[in-house]
């Protein structure tokens, strides 16, 4: 009895020593695990790692975009680490450092690859709680990324991420698609650096409230899409199933652009049907496709025009002092080269209504050799030509 007592006595005492051991044990892993969050809170070169991984998911298998986006990560990683050896490791350095890291951290906690990007804001002085590239927010495109991927995708933190790097990619993509053709369209119209400036700034504002007005649909055609292709379990043929769904749902939308233009077409041939000559037919039409093809842009650029237009006349004014005549084709010609869409709208109707004018003082006209001299000689054959017009008018009357 008493030897059964002893060996119960040792085990309990043997348990005793375990759980004490094992207590000791979890104690010392705590403390490890602490000084390794503690060590990596420190270590910048975390931030590196992310924002490489953030480059991987971000460009995929786009070698050349993930190439420049890492490079930018080593870049800033640098320009980190020259900062800290200039503040010569102060404790107001190492102190301001860790603040930002830490108000980056609370900021992009849910988009750790961000960090680095946002400590270099932070180190500039900047506020790290105001979005820097609100564009992907809410800025100039009206994509609000962070709400359409928490909605899609709010429970998956992988999947999210990929969500917000693509929406991001898209948004960047089309503004340097909408930058680039504005900046075309406006060089080939304005010669005059401030003309320009102004011209892009329009063209810009009108293409951001053509994408605010499509983000609602974009935001229901994109959620149509996430739902047919729920099904897929695995990423890859999910993404090919999204891929496939968007390109179906862009043409459709071209197609829905080719029947508007082709009903537009439709109805200025009806509206021209009363004209009984071939060629007022065809001036008919082509004035009714530009007026219902600028659509609602006249009243965004009518002011920009007509200025355009007053700086033709004030410089023909000057350089054709009495001679209305050649300031009236001074200003047709500036507005011309300068773009103003009046002398588009001129340059048609004069095509149109003294073809046949034009071509017989041409030919009158071949003998000057001298450009001046033929010009003048176009001029005064013009004059020729309209008050013969007049004088029939008039005759016709009486």
């Amino acid at each position: 009895m008493g030897k059964g007592s002893g060996g119960g006595v040792w085990w309990a005492f043997l348990l005793l020593a375990g759980v004490l051991l094992a207590v000791a044990a979890t104690a010392g892993a705590e403390e490890d695990v602490t000084a390794a969050a503690v060590a990596a809170e420190r270590d910048p070169k975390e931030d590196l790692r992310w924002c490489r991984k953030g480059c991987q998911w971000q460009y995929g298998e786009d070698t050349r975009g993930r190439r420049e986006c890492e490079r930018v990560c080593r870049q800033r990683h640098r320009q980190g680490e020259q900062e800290d050896e200039e503040g010569g490791g102060e404790l107001d350095g190492v102190s301001g450092r860790s603040e930002c890291r830490s108000k980056c951290r609370r900021r992009y906690q849910d988009q750790p690859w961000r960090v680095q990007e946002c400590m270099s804001r932070c180190r500039r002085g900047d506020d790290v709680e105001v979005e820097e590239d609100d564009v992907c927010e809410s800025g100039r495109g009206g994509y609000k990324c962070r709400e359409r991927c928490e909605r899609r995708h709010g429970g998956d933190w992988r999947e999210k991420q990929r969500c917000l790097m693509e929406c991001q990619r898209h948004q960047e993509q089309e503004e340097d698609g909408d930058r680039g053709r504005c900046q075309k369209q406006c060089e080939r119209r304005h010669r005059d650096w401030g003309s320009r400036r102004r011209c892009v700034e329009a063209c810009e504002r009108r293409e951001e409230e053509g994408r605010r007005g499509d983000a609602a649909e974009d935001d229901s055609r994109g959620d149509r899409c996430q739902r047919k292709c729920q099904r897929h379990s695995d990423w890859p043929s999910k993404m090919r199933c999204l891929q496939q769904c968007e390109r179906q749902r862009q043409e459709e939308g071209r197609d829905v652009d080719a029947d508007e233009d082709d009903s537009r077409g439709d109805w200025c041939q009806r509206k021209c049907q009363r004209h009984g000559d071939r060629q007022e037919k065809q001036r008919c039409v082509r004035q009714c496709e530009r007026e219902e093809g600028r659509g609602g842009r006249d009243d965004d650029t009518a002011g920009e025009d007509s200025a355009c237009s007053d700086r033709c006349e004030m410089r023909c004014q000057r350089r054709y002092v009495g001679d209305r005549e050649g300031q009236h084709q001074c200003v047709r010609r500036c507005e011309r080269e300068e773009g103003c869409r009046r002398g588009a709208a001129d340059e048609t109707e004069d095509q149109d209504n003294h073809h046949g004018d034009d071509s017989r003082c041409r030919q009158q006209c071949q003998r000057h050799h001298d450009y001046d001299r033929r010009q003048q000689c176009m001029r005064a054959c013009r004059r020729h030509h309209g008050w013969e017009t007049v004088a029939a008018a008039v005759l016709q009357v009486v």
